[in-house]
């Protein structure tokens, strides 16, 4: 307990095994390195391999920060038995679902198809052509021992089952995404129904959707908003906000360090399952700061700071990089590692660092039955806001804001002589883009040069170690190697951010890195017979897969096809804009038939059927002009400032001198204002009904 960070593996000590994963960078994979299971990592050699020992392939997928893979390893992969059986009969790969989304995929797509289910630890049995036949997720030892030996029997009996097997589900792959595409384009009457679809399944109580567990999604929750305001939904509007406050009071947030764990476990935001994610992070920096921008309050602006307070402190590589994750287990005072072990709090640990404040401390973070989890501990949660609490307890909110501040400080100084959580180290391209785009929509929210600052190190970065000079982008980096081709999830996440720093910094580098790799993506991804983008820029793996649902993380096609309007909008290419619309049309089936999962393809079809204008400055100082219209609350706008730029959006465009403003849309411009105030009321004009 000496506030050292605990490790994934010690080097220093003697282990009975080593296996092929010895020589990877992936946390993940380093872990399972001294297994007793005869692991390689995934490669053609390794599948090839298969086929000549005609063996079948066991391909188990998980991530570092993953508990129950955690778990499985421990009660299979570390058991001598298990890992006999394993040896005699397969060809066991160990894959890093976050270096290759791609193979994740594949096989997360066909556990669907088998079991109507999905997580991880995912782990398919395949074909030695890898043609999946079989799958699950978290297994105890004698259920795995029992499935192991099933399958083996039956491929030495009768191989020609698994065969049929796997051709069935072949099939069922090639399909899995994308239906016939409709006739008509998306209109409003089906953005409306999508929205009520979805309200009708909110959570009153806790905010967020109904059940447990409980993702973030904030994805869905932006729908909510912009389907709030352009839909006339208040409905919609007010849930946004109350889910966002009570995501920020619940244990979800780490009160006392900022960031947000995966997702809660229960429907209260209460337990999180306590892995802290950086794409979960980034997509809520620029959820809180564009509901402030609507909504500005104090909450917000709080639950932002402190996220990229644990963004610098604990996710941050020195060379400007961002880590991908923080582990869920840690070591207790036991030296065991357990779950949530760095966070939790015993009530005669709060009574012996509060000995004075005690009673208001633990009503303020409930140490009492709203915030007990389980054997002793509590987890930090709030149940009112700061002025709610202030009020009950009749304190001054300024009294309690500095009584917060010293509360916070103590239980972090406390908490920091405990043994850290291991830190996934491997730096990923598409989540630094991710948090980067929410860096600088905080910036402009609130005006912090350190979040531009930490935003533009983190591009910089991104340019030296993904992106080559044709804009070609790599995955992953980690100490000084760059590797793995990247996805489409890489290129949507890079174009976004270097449209969104075009319009936070106005340096046309950004807007022509954006045309660059845009165009790179269009010829490697896309679909030669349709508008959609495939995942991966190869068809190494049983079937080439086109991403089209949201998750955790935006559909990387949802993404692209913004990308395209955005672009559109700046490089005043009517083309890519058509390319957006036929791409939602190819989509438009499902968003209809599962509105759940396509919330950024409905967003996606508002800015089509309601866009906002683009801003355009022209003059000396229209950069520095601009910034306070994009401190207000607007939807759909495209932003350009300059005093010359040679970007299409500045022809023919001039100032005189002063900073005027045209505000396009629809390729027509009104006449050139100079009042930001007659600026503001247009643009607010454009989303109120």
């Amino acid at each position: 307990m000496n506030g050292q960070r605990y490790q994934w593996i010690n080097p220093l000590e003697a282990k009975p095994h080593t296996n092929a994963l010895i020589d990877e960078l992936s946390a993940y994979l380093l872990q399972h390195a001294h297994n007793p299971v005869n692991w390689f990592p995934w490669s053609q050699r390794y599948l090839n391999q298969a086929q000549e020992e005609g063996k079948l392939l066991l391909i188990s997928i998980g991530y570092a920060s993953c508990h129950w893979c955690h778990v499985m390893e421990h009660e299979c992969f570390e058991d001598e038995e298990v890992a006999a059986l394993m040896n005699a009969n397969y060809i066991n790969i160990k894959v890093d679902r976050e270096e290759r989304p791609d193979v994740d995929q594949v096989y997360m797509n066909a556990l669907q198809l088998i079991s109507g289910q999905g997580g991880w630890p995912l782990n398919m049995i395949a074909l030695p052509d890898g043609r999946p036949i079989w799958g699950g997720t978290y297994f105890p030892k004698e259920r795995w021992i029992q499935v192991l030996t099933q399958i083996s029997t039956l491929a030495k009996e009768k191989p020609e089952e698994l065969i049929q097997y796997a051709d069935n589900l072949e099939k069922g792959l090639a399909n899995f995404e994308v239906s016939e595409p409709l006739k008509d384009a998306l209109n409003l009457e089906d953005i409306v129904s999508g929205l009520d679809q979805l309200v009708s399944k909110k959570d009153p109580q806790n905010g967020g959707l109904i059940g447990a567990p409980k993702f973030m999604m904030p994805t869905l929750l932006r729908f909510f908003q912009l389907g709030g305001i352009l839909c006339s939904n208040k409905n919609a509007l007010d849930h946004f906000h109350f889910s966002l406050e009570q995501m920020a009071l619940g244990g979800i947030f780490d009160a006392v360090h900022g960031g947000f764990s995966r997702y809660a476990v229960d429907a209260e935001w209460h337990i999180p399952h306590f892995e802290k994610m950086g794409y979960d992070n980034g997509q809520l920096i620029s959820l809180y700061a564009q509901a402030f921008r609507e909504k500005p309050l104090a909450l917000y602006q709080e639950t932002v700071d402190k996220t990229v307070s644990f963004l610098t402190t604990e996710l941050s590589s020195p060379e400007g990089g961002f880590y991908a994750a923080l582990d869920a287990d840690s070591l207790n005072q036991n030296d065991k590692l357990v779950e949530g072990a760095f966070y939790v709090w015993t009530l005669k640990e709060i009574e012996q660092l509060f000995p004075d404040d005690y009673p208001l401390v633990a009503a303020f973070y409930s140490i009492n039955d709203d915030g007990y989890w389980e054997d002793g501990n509590y987890v930090l949660r709030r149940m009112q806001t700061d002025e709610a609490f202030a009020k009950i307890h009749g304190l001054d909110i300024s009294d309690l804001k500095r009584k917060v501040i010293r509360w916070n400080k103590a239980l972090l100084k406390e908490r920091n002589k405990r043994t850290r959580p291991r830190l996934d180290d491997k730096i990923i391209c598409s989540w630094n883009a991710i948090l980067s785009s929410g860096l600088l929509d905080a910036y402009r929210s609130f005006g912090d040069l350190s979040y531009k600052n930490l935003a533009l190190k983190n591009i910089d970065f991104i340019e030296t170690n993904f992106i080559d000079a044709a804009g070609n982008l790599k995955r992953i980096s980690k100490k000084g190697v760059n590797k793995i081709d990247a996805f489409l999830e890489d290129y949507a996440a890079v174009i976004k951010l270097y449209i969104d720093a075009y319009e936070t910094v106005f340096d046309e580098h950004y807007i022509r890195q954006a045309e660059k790799i845009m165009n790179v993506c269009l010829r490697l991804f896309k679909d030669k017979n349709g508008p959609l983008f495939y995942f991966s820029s190869s068809s190494e793996l049983v079937v080439r897969t086109k991403e089209t649902s949201d998750n955790v993380i935006p559909s990387s096609n949802a993404v692209m096809a913004e990308n395209l309007i955005r672009l559109s909008n700046h490089l005043v290419k009517p083309e890519l804009r058509k390319h957006a619309e036929a791409m939602v049309l190819a989509c438009k089936s499902e968003i209809m038939s599962y509105p759940r999962s396509y919330t950024y393809w409905l967003a996606v079809g508002l800015r089509l059927i309601k866009p906002g204008y683009e801003v355009v400055a022209v003059g000396p100082n229209a950069k520095n002009d601009i910034k306070k219209l994009q401190q207000l609350y607007t939807v759909n706008c495209s932003w350009a400032a300059a005093e010359v730029s040679t970007l299409p959006l500045f022809d023919n465009r001039s100032s005189d001198g002063k900073t005027k403003y045209y505000l396009c849309r629809n390729n027509q411009c009104g006449i050139p204002l100079e009042s930001q105030d007659e600026v503001q009321m247009k643009l607010q004009a454009t989303f109120k009904p």
